[in-house]
């Protein structure tokens, strides 16, 4: 029961409808024709739930077999009978195969509804890291203060990045390809390995082995590199591709050693604007390093070990010149020395 619980009462209510579709189709196959069948399965949501609900039953292979399922099933149609197909009532319906969706959806289509229809969220804390295993036996390497959720379905494996970094290790299977949204940027893999993160209004794409496709809904741009980038893009490994609000899209050379030190807890810069390597620091702090913006393109370079802001803001003010100040809120604040 818990399955069908825990879905909202909207996908409760098109599972009801649909298991009420499912039996009355099973009766009376020309009824798809019907003008009710045909306005209510326009909605593809309604379609995915009836989609549930006859493979969810199919796998639990309980419909044709339980003596409860057939009296309840029995029953239902006899009601569906007595008002014949004319006067048909989704909300009738609905009611009359609450017996039925108390068994075989809840158990069944539910379960099935919630592992193919609705993401899995996964979330890390600041100073988190985790190693995620997929169905499939792909592998997810989340960086600290990151959020995507999952949604694996019959012909695709969808990730979307809503904050943060990770690594993902993608088992081949063609015939169902991997894809990481991020902002604007899809990046879509079959078998391979390649980091994506959000930085502030920033994506980058590094691919560590195989290949990938960045598919950008933005216009065609003429990259840094004389790349010319439009609706996608092919990456091999050591290349990294960096959009940013403002910014022409490029595609650069990636140190793959920088690229993954933070899976072993080290942050490497290398020529970095200061504002995007705080940025990075701050992953890994409840008090979160405040930048100046005048002073946030100056470059470093370094290797700090994650979640030690003491030793990197030590660093930053020792050799460049840059002043460190606490805020009320007890925020370290870098501005220009005076």
């Amino acid at each position: 029961m818990s399955a069908f619980r825990n879905l909202s009462p909207d996908q409760q209510r098109r599972l009801e409808e649909a298991a009420g579709w499912q039996l009355w189709l099973a009766r009376d196959p020309a009824l798809t024709q019907s003008a009710e069948y045909v306005a209510w399965s326009a909605d593809p949501l309604n379609v995915s739930a009836l989609d549930a609900v006859r493979k969810g039953c199919s796998a639990m292979e309980i419909l044709d077999t339980a003596p409860e399922i057939l009296e309840m099933r029995r029953q239902a149609l006899t009601h569906l009978r007595r008002n014949g197909a004319n006067r048909w009532s989704r909300r009738k319906v609905a009611t009359r195969v609450a017996a039925v969706i108390g068994t075989v959806a809840v158990i069944g289509a539910g379960a099935y509804y919630l592992r193919c229809y609705l993401p899995t969220y996964y979330e890390t804390v600041i100073g988190e890291r985790r190693v995620i295993s997929l169905p499939d036996g792909s592998r997810m390497s989340m960086d600290s203060d990151t959020k995507l959720h999952v949604s694996y379905r019959e012909t695709a494996r969808v990730v979307i990045l809503d904050r943060g970094r990770s690594r993902f290790d993608v088992e081949h299977d063609p015939s169902r390809p991997f894809s990481v949204t991020a902002g604007p940027e899809t990046v879509v893999a079959v078998g391979t390995s390649f980091n994506v993160e959000r930085l502030q209004s920033t994506v980058l794409v590094t691919v560590i082995q195989g290949r990938v496709v960045v598919r950008n809904d933005a216009p065609p741009v003429e990259a840094a590199t004389g790349a010319d980038l439009g609706a996608s893009i092919s990456l091999t490994p050591g290349e990294q591709f960096v959009v940013a609000r403002n910014v022409r899209p490029a595609i650069l050379p990636a140190d793959l050693r920088m690229a993954t030190a933070w899976e072993t807890g080290h942050l490497v810069f290398r020529d970095e604007p200061l504002g995007s390597a705080v940025a990075r620091v701050n992953r890994y702090t409840t008090h979160p390093v405040t930048i100046d913006p005048s002073i946030a393109s100056i470059r470093i370079s370094g290797v700090f070990n994650a979640g030690d802001t003491a030793s990197f803001v030590s660093a930053v003010t020792s050799y460049l010149p840059i002043q460190v100040s606490t805020t009320t809120s007890h925020d370290i604040l870098l501005q220009p020395r005076s």
